[in-house]
């Protein structure tokens, strides 16, 4: 894969540089090939190499280390040329989280590189190459970056770097870029005289200025998502200082290199430089974007929009829970919720495939699962919803774009984790263990923190979910062809299901739980008896009611809440829930100010004040899921085959959305779909890419096959009324 030697320095530098001057012939052709023990940069006579920042991105390095390659063809010269390379710690031996551990995968960064021309290795980081320090004179994913361009870079030490190189793969998916610059939309003097500038937006990335002529001095930048009191607040930051410094003379652009922020304010000393002098860059991995919605209403618009942004924020080479504090890291309960909505919203094929292979990476041999990845914890189970991520992600991923090799990768991982969740049973049911549970649920009457775990009890969801993986894994062996496991999966399920419903549930079909998530995890996954389905929903809907359709439920109980309710004769209540703007809810957080999903319903109070707990961001994706029911459920857009080889287009009026539009790139071609509704009527409308195989469906009528094209139809206007308590 690269010819060429690892290499750092002897001594102890979070950044510096490696340089050697070289003479190249005419080229037709230029390649670099280049990857990291850290983060790291090139430039070519003096000219930046390609537009990825953070590269080679995160994985755990000693399983999996990823290879960039660049056509520098345009930016070398015949005759002498310089090559260099910026390198930093990153996450590879760089602090990182709130417990500041160092050095979790190496000692020392260091960089391997080949240059080739016309095909034939021109040179390699074997050769003999200089080392000085970088202007840039720290910088770290959580603390920020210092850069003085008037200090005096001295020579360094170069030496080779041990690793071994059979871990190296090209590059797996799209690498993190800037894919938008955010004007200041406001510049603010706070109560305690603070200089702060406001972007409009929470986001991940990092912020631009411009000194003008004449400028001298230092200029200090720290970065926050919300203010208190009119005040710049970071004490959510935790840990994490989020602060850049310039030491610069003259007229300069600057911005950092080997961080980021998640920000939307942010607070200046050193200068007081004027709006049109300030840029926010929007920094995250470079997806293809593949679906929008849409809608009528400005304050479901804006959550909608809220979604995105807290996609484009937490997909920073790695789905990770939140781009701001002393953390960032690849929970895999959140990516778990929220994949299908991610994969609505963008193409996410490759940042996936990556993800996955860092999971099984990380997995360990006996089969629990790390709950973040890379795993820089060391904790791992087989907790409900974070550990099936291994389960349960792929099989999303193949529903999504009919991709078999996504099952066929983990389904290795999966059986593993079988087996791990089983040696934790009782009586066949899972009863040991650690379990988040459901996680942040506010199910009490006050709506009030009561705890992180929720009240619903988590070997019930476990259970739930391992019944779920159970199919997921009979189903994987099926599409394989391994018969003799399919048997085995399918048999396992059929018996775990039938003690759960021996366990959970009464001989009249009354569950032993009256928690919403309870009931709707028991509805969404089957684990009622066909025969009470109908009653379990009406509780579940009077359930719904009697809280003022105010969200109850964490992590686990919104990810299937609204198709609890909407599948099973709740539809009405589904959207009352959706739409409710009291706290605590989704649209309690738009009319709050907010810009990205929070990661707790009550991340802001109704006083404003901040939720007191340590834990607590303003850009988290985990209730975001909401949005693949408003793309299936509300405008109606639904694969009837993995892939949508064969589409299923089933739109339903949402009592408060009168005009719903929803597109999606499928791997099959767009798919358009939703509905308008005024003066009585309801116009549906379908688009059916050329070539393609569709059912058409609207509420209460049969389905009809369609092939490609635009379909309309206009319908009576539902009346009005909650029939949530109805079968």
């Amino acid at each position: 894969m690269l010819k060429g030697c690892f290499v750092g320095v002897r001594e102890n530098a979070d950044t510096f540089v490696l340089e050697k001057t070289f003479r190249a012939p005419a080229a037709k052709k230029a390649v670099l090939r280049a990857t990291a023990l850290g983060t790291y940069f090139a430039e070519i006579n003096g000219v930046r190499v390609g537009d990825a920042y953070l590269a080679p991105g995160w994985t755990t390095y000693g399983k999996t280390l990823q290879v960039q390659e660049y056509d520098v063809t345009a930016l070398l010269r015949e005759g002498e040329n310089t090559l260099s390379f910026t390198v930093n710690e990153g996450w590879y031996c760089g602090p990182l989280t709130w417990q500041g551990k160092r050095a979790l995968y190496g000692e020392k960064p260091a960089v391997c590189a080949d240059l080739y021309i016309d095909g034939k290795l021109l040179l390699s980081s074997s050769e003999e190459w200089s080392a000085r320090e970088s202007f840039i004179r720290k910088s770290g994913i959580y603390d920020g970056e210092t850069q003085d361009f008037t200090a005096e870079c001295a020579a360094l030490t170069p030496c080779a770097v041990a690793f071994d190189k059979k871990v190296l793969v090209p590059q797996i998916c799209e690498p993190v870029r800037t894919t938008q610059r955010l004007p200041v939309r406001e510049v603010i003097r706070t109560p305690k005289g603070e200089l702060v500038y406001d972007f409009g937006q929470n986001l991940a990335g990092v912020a631009e200025i411009r000194t003008p002529e004449g400028f001298s001095g230092t200029v200090t930048l720290q970065f926050a998502e919300v203010l208190v009191g009119g005040n710049f607040y970071t004490a959510n930051l935790r840990s994490a200082k989020a602060t850049d410094t310039f030491t610069v003379k003259g007229a300069a652009v600057l911005s950092p290199e080997f961080t980021f922020h998640g920000f939307r304010y942010m607070k200046m000393e050193g200068a007081e430089l004027p709006a049109e002098n300030v840029t926010a860059l929007v920094r995250h991995t470079d997806m293809r974007r593949t679906g929008r919605i849409w809608v009528d209403d400005a304050r479901f618009r804006r959550l909608l929009d809220n979604v995105v942004w807290g996609q484009r924020s937490n997909f920073v080479d790695i789905p990770s829970d939140c781009p701001q504090r002393d953390e960032r890291l690849g929970w895999t309960g959140d990516i778990n919720a929220f994949c299908r909505t991610a994969a609505y919203n963008y193409d996410v094929r490759a940042f996936l495939k990556k993800w996955l292979k860092t999971v099984r990476d990380d997995q360990r041999k006996t089969g629990e699962i790390a709950y973040v990845s890379p795993d820089v914890l060391g904790w791992n189970g087989t907790d409900a919803m974070w550990c099936d991520a291994v389960s349960m992600v792929p099989w999303t991923m193949y529903e999504m774009y009919g991709d078999l090799s996504f099952l066929s990768e983990n389904f290795g991982a999966m059986k593993k984790f079988i087996a791990a969740r089983e040696r934790n049973m009782e009586n066949g049911l899972v009863a040991r263990g650690h379990e988040f549970g459901d996680w942040l649920a506010l199910d009490n009457e006050e709506f009030v923190g009561n705890g992180v775990y929720g009240r619903t009890d988590s070997f019930f969801l476990t259970n739930a979910l391992h019944a779920n993986t159970l199919k997921i894994a009979a189903e994987t062996a099926r599409l394989l062809g391994d018969g003799a496991a399919e048997k085995r999966y399918r048999g396992k399920y059929a018996a775990h299901l039938k003690r759960m419903r021996r366990e959970y549930f009464t001989a009249g079909g009354r569950l032993a739980f009256d928690t919403v998530t309870a009931q709707a995890v028991a509805l969404h996954f089957g684990i009622v008896p066909e025969e009470h389905r109908a009653k379990l929903a009406r509780a579940l809907g009077e359930n719904v009611r009697r809280h003022g359709y105010r969200v109850t439920t964490g992590f686990i109980g919104s990810s299937f809440l609204l198709y609890a309710l909407a599948d099973n004769g709740c539809f009405d209540a589904a959207c009352k829930l959706l739409l409710n703007e009291k706290f605590p809810g989704w649209l309690y957080e738009v009319d709050m100010g907010a810009t990205t999903i929070w990661e707790r319903w009550n991340s802001l109070l109704p006083d404003g004040t901040p939720n007191p707990d340590g834990m607590n961001s303003y850009n988290h994706y985990a209730y975001g899921s909401m949005m693949e029911f408003v793309y299936s459920r509300i405008a109606g857009i639904g694969a009837a085959a993995p892939g949508f080889a064969k589409i299923r287009i089933a739109p339903h009026f949402c009592e408060g959305l009168n005009k719903v539009r929803a597109e999606y790139e499928s791997v099959h071609g767009r798919i358009a779909a939703g509905y308008e509704a005024a003066d009585g009527k309801i116009v549906y409308t379908a688009e059916i890419p050329e070539g393609a195989e569709a059912e058409i469906e609207l509420p209460g009528e049969a389905p009809v096959s369609a092939g490609g094209g635009v379909y309309t139809f206009e319908r009576p206007l539902p009346a009005a009324g909650d029939t949530s308590a109805q079968s």
